[in-house]
């Protein structure tokens, strides 16, 4: 089944990297450059699922996987993580991949207490991405049953 990933970024280099192996990939993703745009677009993604309009438009998810930057400008990742944990409780539920450049364990325990499923550090394997992206989206992909009917029609 299509898995949909919502990028959140703000290196550009970075984001580059992620966004072509996303693409070599075929995974259908959106890219936000800070946690505020991250929120922005996972409410407009999860108000697209609650009001049946569940249609893989850019910028409207429904996402399966956040691959979430741990330090960015604006709002970083553990205070955006947060908020989509307590916005999701009346929501689909995604899972949320840490990514930093720190591989200190005070750190991934920040990230998973904050909500996050899962965490990787950068520069991100791409050997792991995939590992990611199968484990997570595949898993994701084939619990949204409604979203996997459609495909298979």
């Amino acid at each position: 089944p299509p898995i949909r990933v919502l990028l959140v970024e703000d290196n550009l280099i970075n984001r580059s990297i992620m966004e072509r192996f996303l693409r070599h990939m075929n995974v259908s993703y959106d890219v936000a450059s800070n946690g505020e745009e991250a929120i922005n677009m996972w409410t407009a993604a999860a108000e697209e699922v609650r009001s049946g309009r569940d249609v893989a438009v850019p910028g409207r998810g429904p996402y399966h996987i956040v691959f979430m930057d741990i330090q960015m400008p604006i709002m970083d990742g553990i205070t955006a993580t947060k908020h989509i944990r307590r916005l999701e409780r009346h929501k689909r539920i995604v899972i949320i991949v840490a990514l930093t450049a720190s591989s200190l364990q005070s750190d991934r325990r920040a990230a998973l207490a904050a909500g996050c499923n899962d965490f990787l550090t950068k520069p991100v394997s791409l050997i792991w991405l995939k590992k990611k992206i199968m484990e997570w989206g595949c898993m994701q992909a084939l619990i949204d049953h409604d979203g996997w009917r459609k495909w298979r029609s």
